[in-house]
């Protein structure tokens, strides 16, 4: 395991100004859009009179498996894929709405004969600097696909704004989590957590009872947590998501893209308990159950690069990230970054088919890198 200090976290800054008629929705997805210029200002193709503004972050030309961060010309007239359409009819892993259990060999992906024009086969990826705003690579950025539990960075991102860590949860028959496969941390009716304790079953062991208990206790009812969810990606200027629980479980109506997500975990990297969240490799928990018992519990990381079952390049250290994985949505991952001068950098992989390709793409992105 490579040791994982604190990098230097340039906060970036997002604003979503929109116009238009009375009859027109007020954000129009990229597909409707045409880079302008390298002020980032995106404006649409249409007569309408819509904005978008993605200040201080970095922004693709459309519709191409790899870009450079000099290339600023934008493909037009393309049609956005939904998630159901871009399902293929080949056959797909065998994988559950719980996280993959790790491999028991060691795998190492830095071999110097990785080339940094390498494509990935996964559905979707890109890999972006933070503190550059050099868009590296990217494939399908802005098409509709599954996120499986790399959703939770949009329940964390929830909970640091509008809850206090230090508040107490009892947990409720309404938090249950039935769905066959789901990853649980085993909570119980009566069961008493605090939200820092719930958030970090969340992060680290991708616990869907503590999302479920985190979208409750902050607004009542899945439903209504999801359209804080909704709201706030639409205010970080994701045109291409739309959730419908916190936790990620499939519901073909649940998409959002490799850019929407680089919007969202932008946002999470300006607050240190997020960071400091995703780089843990586990976590002790002690809570009261009903009875007034002590439960304790260790939750290792769903990450497993942070437990040694997969390397990555010496060129970069990673500092945390978010995994995800649904037969939908195939194996996801999300990860924060930085390089040997630590500079920061976002990088996705959505719609791997396995957890081998998963960690071997990553390491094609993350040897993109400027060494």
């Amino acid at each position: 395991m490579k040791k994982i200090k604190t990098g230097a976290i340039c906060l970036l800054t997002i604003s979503l100004l929109t116009g238009c008629s009375q009859s027109a929705p007020l954000i129009k997805s990229y597909t409707d859009t045409a880079l302008n210029s390298k002020s980032l200002i995106i404006n649409t193709s249409t007569e309408n009179a819509y904005t978008f503004f993605a200040e201080d972050l970095a922004v693709f030309p459309k519709n191409t498996s790899a870009v450079s961060s000099t290339d600023n010309t934008a493909e037009t007239d393309e049609t956005q894929t939904d998630p159901s359409e871009s399902e293929t009819d080949e056959t797909k892993k065998s994988a559950s709405d719980s996280e993959t259990e790790p491999e028991t060999e060691t795998i190492d992906e830095t071999s110097e004969s990785v080339k940094e024009d390498e494509d990935i086969d996964a559905k979707a990826g890109l890999i972006a600097g933070k503190d550059t705003l050099s868009n590296i690579y990217g494939k399908n950025i802005y098409d509709r696909v599954y996120p499986a539990s790399v959703t939770k960075i949009m329940t964390a991102l929830i909970t640091m704004e509008k809850a206090d860590f230090n508040e107490t949860v009892v947990f409720t028959e309404d938090m249950v989590v039935t769905d066959y496969g789901a990853k649980l941390c085993g909570f119980e009716v009566g069961d008493q957590l605090t939200v820092e304790q719930l958030f970090h079953g969340l992060l680290v062991y991708s616990g869907n009872d503590a999302a479920n208990a985190l979208a409750i206790h902050i607004a009542g009812s899945v439903e209504a947590f999801a359209d804080m969810m909704n709201e706030e990606a639409k205010k970080l200027g994701c045109v291409d998501t739309h959730f419908v629980n916190p936790s990620g479980l499939h519901d073909s109506d649940h998409y959002t893209s490799a850019y929407d997500l680089y919007l969202i975990f932008d946002k999470c990297l300006e607050y240190d308990a997020f960071q400091e969240t995703i780089r843990q490799n586990s976590y002790h928990l002690s809570y009261k159950d009903a009875g007034g018992g002590t439960v304790d519990a260790v939750y290792n990381t769903t990450n497993q690069y942070f437990l040694d079952y997969y390397d990555y390049p010496d060129s970069v250290r990673v500092l945390g990230g978010k995994t995800g994985t649904t037969d939908e949505a195939g194996c996801c991952l999300i990860l924060y970054e930085v390089d040997k001068k630590n500079q920061g950098y976002i990088s996705v992989v959505l719609g791997a088919s396995d957890s081998d390709e998963l960690y071997s793409e990553m390491n094609i992105l993350l040897n993109k890198i400027p060494k």
